[in-house]
């Protein structure tokens, strides 16, 4: 559930889903087991029972009808609880309740603080990692999609076709792996990605080339 209430889907690699089957497995395991031996998950009023869970929608204890997964909001989540009073929030703190945001901030506060102990300038947000995220990945579709056009090819390519293909097919990816609702939002990372600009600029001077080569070796024959 993202921003103004949008529901949308994210892609892991199989390495980063089953790193959250293990946390589900051993640290987020024995958090409930502790906390179900001290008595500590009670039903509060505010609390929203789960009566059966499935791929794409809940039903709640009581309730006539399913409750898409993508039409509930943060707030709403955090109310979502077993009928053990166990709540269904991935992460969870000592006490046995779901883990606040302020928490989340207090790493990154402390990262960077221990980074500027050491003498590091560098200041560091939870928003930080996406956007990163987002340059990197742009530079390893671009160079993806230079590799791919050195396969055969059923006919020539026009310099703006090669445009295209370059930034078309790369930016539609990042777009679904960022789950942004339009493709013109992602194009402000090739603006901070002096390395895709490289890639492109690149492999337009190397299809130039090999566009006039190909010529001459035509005009020869």
């Amino acid at each position: 559930m993202a921003k103004r209430r949008k529901g949308r889907r994210v892609f892991l690699p199989p390495r980063k889903v089953r790193q959250f089957h293990h946390f589900l497995a051993v640290e987020r395991d024995a958090i409930v087991a502790r906390c179900s031996a001290e008595g500590r998950f009670t039903h509060a009023a505010t609390d929203r029972t789960v009566l059966r869970t499935g791929r794409y929608a809940l039903v709640l204890d009581g309730g006539a009808r399913n409750w898409p997964y993508g039409r509930i909001g943060p707030a709403e989540r955090r109310r979502l609880v077993r009928r053990t009073g166990e709540p269904l929030w991935l992460w969870l703190a000592d006490d046995g309740r779901p883990l606040e945001s302020a928490a989340w901030q207090a790493v990154f506060r402390r990262a960077n603080a221990r980074c500027a102990s050491f003498g590091i300038e560098i200041e560091v947000h939870p928003h930080t990692l996406r956007h990163t995220y987002a340059v990197y990945m742009l530079g390893l579709l671009l160079r993806q999609t230079v590799r791919a056009l050195g396969r055969p090819l059923d006919g020539p390519l026009s310099h703006a076709e090669l445009r295209r293909l370059l930034i078309g097919n790369p930016m539609r990816t990042l777009q679904l792996l960022l789950g942004h609702a339009r493709e013109a939002t992602v194009y402000v990372y090739l603006d901070v990605s002096d390395e895709a600009q490289e890639i492109v600029l690149a492999a337009l001077a190397e299809w130039d080339a090999q566009s006039v080569a190909l010529e001459r070796a035509g005009e020869a024959s």
